[in-house]
């Protein structure tokens, strides 16, 4: 996976404003992502994924853990589970925000089901349980791309506000 240095925000002052977040809707903002017109996030640069697909509700990433996730015995540490499971379930969640919405996660949990060895490319996908007035709920997995297993699963709750006007 190609991680191109303009797809990543290189300082604080190429990340969009909130106006411009919120403008329009979640949906439209992740899908900027997607198509390069806004920065991922640069947690994504650090921990080797990027958002490759959305629609309202489901967000999809594709990563894939190197030796600078490494844990102690070689494979990968945990952190870099609940670092794509959060990024990509609060996308689920963003992606069905109303224009002059946004969000924060107010709460995870994550299961780590199997190791993933260092340079498995995984799929990290995610789905909207519920979206409110004031939270919004996803579940995602992450799932090895060449043997469809199971090696992580995960919940998160979001807080959505509204952008003052």
């Amino acid at each position: 996976m190609s991680h191109d240095s303009a797809l990543f925000a290189q300082d604080a002052g190429d990340f969009l404003s909130r106006e411009d977040v919120t403008s329009d809707t979640g949906l439209a903002y992740v899908r900027r992502i997607i198509n390069g017109t806004a920065p991922h996030p640069t947690v994504a640069k650090a921990m080797n994924f990027r958002l490759i697909a959305a629609e309202y509700g489901k967000v999809t990433c594709r990563g894939f853990p190197d030796h600078d996730q490494s844990n102690a015995f070689g494979s990968t540490q945990g952190g870099w589970y609940g670092m794509v499971l959060d990024s990509c379930m609060s996308m689920a969640v963003i992606s069905a925000l109303q224009q002059g919405q946004f969000q924060s996660t107010i709460e995870y949990k994550i299961n780590l089901i199997r190791a993933i060895r260092p340079g498995t490319e995984v799929i990290i996908t995610a789905t909207l349980s519920h979206i409110g007035r004031s939270t919004g709920v996803a579940t995602g997995e992450i799932r090895g791309d060449a043997d469809q297993k199971l090696y992580g699963q995960g919940s998160c709750t979001c807080f959505i506000q509204n952008a003052p006007a």
